[in-house]
């Protein structure tokens, strides 16, 4: 199979990868099919960067799958493209190019999987179902001039028309001896394609006035404290990034972040990184193409690293303005910024999709709830907490079946902030409380030390049918703050200290029930909320109010390009 020549797939998603790959496996030839992405992203980050193709790829008999959509807060990719870059640095390689019908086409990239290729498209074009369905038309004529342009009569080009040939036909064409025995070029629908698309259109995002005073009100809370000096910042974590408004995108210190902007024909500017790239410094990639999409390119520090006490006393002084997801209340040149994988649109707490929580308050169970990872730290009388309770069970699994070493540990692990409040509350009659394991921790929910206080994950109309939800301090702010609040419930929130980009609409006493430092008064202030259950009900109406101005797209691009203008203003 060493002699037999590298294909690479050039067509968009839905035009027959899947079956493209099936048969070459069929054919003993290697597949390279990435429904991740990761294609695509090796793709325009060598093109972008100079970098190498991957190596794997020389063994292989079919690249496919050159595009990206999901998750939907990183913005498509469409390396099928590049096929000139590919034809230029793999000159030995062919090229299939499926053609189909442009109806059907745009049908399944509408409804197919949820929608997800809408979605993300939506999220980062700002277009309607209509325009979407026009976008791709035209890009998708645009490429099809390309390639002819391109290759004209070159042997290296392979055309297949789905709806004329089938795979049995595809096979003779490219010399493969084996075909498939379904005719089929793609899998049936998963229900009834008008349900679906009637269901896509009303997903569509309504177009919403903007409040001026509102987006200026958030982006002047984000930009609170910036006092620019001449010397460079040098207390930045390891993951931040330093971007030059162009191109280039660097590490605060020595080496390499494997990320640069492309220009993506029809997609325009795009930050991307080579494949495999550590989740925080997506998020960094994810800040520099809010700012592109925002049309606001400009050199910037981003630190989307978590618990950032930047520009506060116990951080260390901030010269230079920092992006940041999180920040000490007083912090200096820490400037607010959405956290992409946990605030964008769409997601967990900001979705306008979602259903919305329909039990009243008099109906809900007369307790406080709380399920979650026992993020948080090592108490302390200082304002800056002990050891993190990852290092702790980092230490724990460490600890083996020593069981000295594991009391001392567990006690510490006793002492965060989670955990302590857990087990002093776990079997209270008017709280259910429950520890959920993250994914990478999932065997300590086995541990006998850990597993009386673990429970299983619930969906959100689990929390629903309770009238007092909890949001505890973890590393920094609680992630869960927004799902909690916006509902009719009513929050009980620790106060940690800790901002994000939303913190300034969201008062003590007007939209939640304040609870001190490591929550001791929990059960006065419960009792407070059962005497008052007029004042709960307003609280919980007024939080419901700011969260759905959170999951509006025209004005969270909106805040973005103010704080971004600010930042350009005070440099």
């Amino acid at each position: 199979m060493s002699d037999a020549p590298l294909f690479i797939h050039i067509s968009p998603d839905w035009c027959g990868q899947e079956k493209l790959a099936e048969l070459f496996r069929l054919n003993g030839h290697k597949v390279i099919h990435t429904p991740d992405g990761s294609n695509a992203e090796a793709i325009l980050y060598a093109q972008g960067s100079g970098a190498e193709l991957p190596p794997e790829w020389n063994a292989a008999g079919l690249i496919t799958g050159l595009s990206r959509h999901s998750p939907h807060w990183r913005p498509p990719l469409e390396a099928w493209r590049s096929f000139t870059f590919l034809a230029r640095q793999l000159p030995e390689a062919r090229f299939i190019l499926t053609t189909r019908d442009l109806d059907g086409w745009l049908l399944d990239l509408l409804i197919r999987d949820e929608s997800a290729i809408a979605r993300c498209y939506a999220h980062h074009r700002g277009l309607t179902t209509e325009e979407l369905a026009e976008h791709w038309e035209t890009g998708w004529h645009a490429h099809l001039s390309a390639v002819e342009a391109h290759f004209g009569d070159d042997p290296r080009l392979i055309r297949i028309d789905l709806e004329n040939q089938s795979p049995a036909d595809a096979a003779a064409l490219l010399s493969l001896s084996q075909a498939p025995a379904d005719s089929h070029w793609h899998r049936p629908f998963d229900e009834e394609p008008e349900s679906a698309l009637r269901r896509a259109i009303d997903r569509a995002a309504p177009v919403t006035s903007l409040d001026n005073a509102y987006i200026e009100d958030v982006a002047a809370f984000c930009l609170r404290g910036i006092d620019p000096q001449p010397q460079v910042n040098t207390g930045l974590s390891g993951l931040a990034c330093i971007w030059d408004g162009d191109h280039l995108i660097s590490p605060a210190r020595e080496g390499s972040r494997r990320m640069t902007v492309v220009n993506q024909p029809g997609l325009g500017r795009t930050a991307v990184s080579a494949p495999g790239r550590p989740f925080k410094l997506v998020r960094a990639e994810g800040v520099i193409n809010d700012a592109l999409r925002a049309d606001r390119a400009m050199p910037l520090q981003i630190d989307m690293e978590d618990s950032r006490w930047l520009g506060s006393p116990q951080g260390g002084e901030v010269n230079q303005p920092v992006l940041c997801h999180n920040r000490r209340e007083g912090a200096r040149n820490v400037v607010l910024w959405p956290l992409p994988d946990q605030h964008s649109i769409g997601l967990h707490g900001f979705d306008p999709d979602a259903p919305r929580d329909p039990i009243p308050f008099d109906q809900k169970i007369d307790q406080i709830v709380w399920r979650g990872m026992i993020s948080g730290s090592e108490h302390r009388t200082t304002v800056k907490p002990g050891p993190a309770s990852h290092v702790l069970l980092r230490h724990l699994a460490e600890a083996g079946k020593d069981e000295a070493v594991r009391e001392v540990i567990w006690d510490r692990l006793c002492r965060t902030s989670r955990l302590s409040f857990i087990r002093r509350w776990f079997d209270h009659p008017d709280c259910d409380l429950g520890v959920v394991m993250a994914w990478r921790f999932r065997d300590f929910a086995r541990d006998p030390l850990l597993s009386p206080y673990c429970k299983p994950r619930q969906p959100p109309a689990f929390f629903h049918k309770f009238r007092y939800q909890l949001c505890l301090t973890g590393y920094d702010h609680g992630s869960n703050f927004i799902p909690m609040i916006d509902s009719q419930s009513v929050l009980l929130k620790e106060e940690d200290g800790w901002e994000v980009f939303y913190s300034g609409r969201f008062k003590p006493w007007k939209h939640y029930i304040p609870l001190e430092k490591y929550c001791g008064d929990v059960l006065e202030k419960l009792s407070w909320a059962r005497k008052n259950p007029n004042e709960c009900k307003a609280m919980s109406e007024a939080a419901r109010a700011e969260v759905a101005r959170l999951r509006e797209p025209r004005t969270r691009l909106a805040v973005m390009a103010r704080i971004l203008d600010g930042l350009a203003a005070a440099l």
